[in-house]
């Protein structure tokens, strides 16, 4: 009997590529984990925050329909408890929304992209970010490139204002013939970055949103590479990925 001879799906595929491959999925699989933490993060959020607000205020409206004898002086404070926890409210779900709605990807350039990403950051925190264009940016990349280092960046600086300890960052852009570089850095007190890592294997644990495991699955999908650097000067966050 003649030797078996490889399969016509081993043929002709370079020998790396099985191993990229399953590369991929894992990094695919660790991101659908993050992304299901991130969900359940935002439903703690809602729960936690509007949601006892709007509870609050309407506890207070109940006050006073069961007591119509009140005067307008002695409802006046009740009435100002639930303004107060409908501002809460609004104030917090308005953050919600913006910090979801991605800009128009497909038609506003990428360098612009970031900046409105800077901007609402800066917005919905109270934060200052230095934003530099070290190099031009392309005007045509890839949508797929667009969205991820979008949120990327997003994470990389939620992260930061989390867990840095100031409200000052410095993010710069740059791009290649073949890369684009993003560095956010920040001069905070810095952490272990493989111990928060290694806490960071399960879907459950604490740690918010996609945190630094969900970062580096996003651009391990995009072939690009991420680093971090981390301690006593503060946090380093650089981000390359391909443009093709």
């Amino acid at each position: 009997m003649s030797p078996a001879s490889p399969s016509s799906s081993s043929r002709g595929r370079p020998a790396g590529a099985s191993g990229r491959t399953r590369h991929a999925s894992v990094a695919a699989r660790g991101l659908l984990a993050a992304a299901e933490r991130d969900l359940q993060q935002i439903i703690l959020d809602i729960h936690d925050g509007p949601v006892q607000d709007i509870f609050g205020a309407l506890s207070q409206i109940q006050v006073l329909r069961h007591r119509p004898e009140l005067k307008a002086g002695d409802a006046a404070p009740v009435l100002a408890r639930v303004a107060a926890s409908l501002e809460r409210a609004l104030g917090e779900i308005r953050s919600f929304i913006g910090a979801f709605r991605p800009p128009e990807f497909e038609r506003r350039p990428l360098g612009a992209i970031l900046e409105q990403l800077v901007v609402q950051h800066e917005s919905l925190t109270g934060a200052t970010v230095d934003f530099t264009l070290a190099t031009p940016l392309p005007d045509q990349v890839p949508l797929s490139l667009k969205i991820s280092l979008y949120r990327i960046l997003q994470e990389a600086l939620a992260n930061a204002t989390r867990h840095a300890g100031v409200t000052h960052f410095e993010v710069s852009a740059k791009a290649n013939s073949r890369h684009i570089v993003v560095r956010v850095r920040d001069r905070g007190k810095g952490f272990d970055v493989a111990k928060v890592l290694k806490k960071e294997v399960d879907v459950g644990v604490a740690g918010g949103h996609f945190g630094l495991r969900g970062m580096r699955d996003r651009v391990a999908i995009m072939n690009g590479k991420l680093s971090i650097s981390s301690g006593r000067a503060g946090t380093i966050v650089t981000i390359q990925l391909p443009l093709s």
